[in-house]
C-alpha cells in the first residue's frame, strides 16, 4: 500500500511551474527597476556636466584599431 499522506507532503514541497513563473516575473520587474534607475542617474550626470563626461567608457577604449601584429616564424 502507498501512503497518500507522505506523497502529498512531497508534492507540496516542490515548486510548480506557476511558482517559477511568479519568481521570473518578479526578477524581470526588479531588472526593469534597476534599468530605470540607471537612466535617471545618466540623466542627472548629463545635466550636471552639460553632456561632457571626463570618463572614457571602456568599450570605446578597447575598440580602437591597432596595428596588426605579424606572426613570427619558428626556426
Amino acid at each position: 500500500m502507498v501512503n497518500t499522506n507522505n506523497n502529498s507532503q512531497v508534492e507540496a514541497d516542490e515548486l510548480t511551474a506557476d511558482d517559477y513563473a511568479i519568481i521570473a516575473a518578479g526578477l524581470a520587474a526588479l531588472g526593469e527597476v534597476f534599468a530605470f534607475l540607471a537612466l535617471l542617474k545618466s540623466r542627472q550626470v548629463t545635466k550636471e556636466t552639460g553632456g561632457q563626461v571626463d570618463v572614457i567608457p571602456a568599450i570605446f577604449v578597447q575598440s580602437r584599431s591597432r596595428k596588426p601584429q605579424t606572426k613570427r616564424k619558428l626556426r
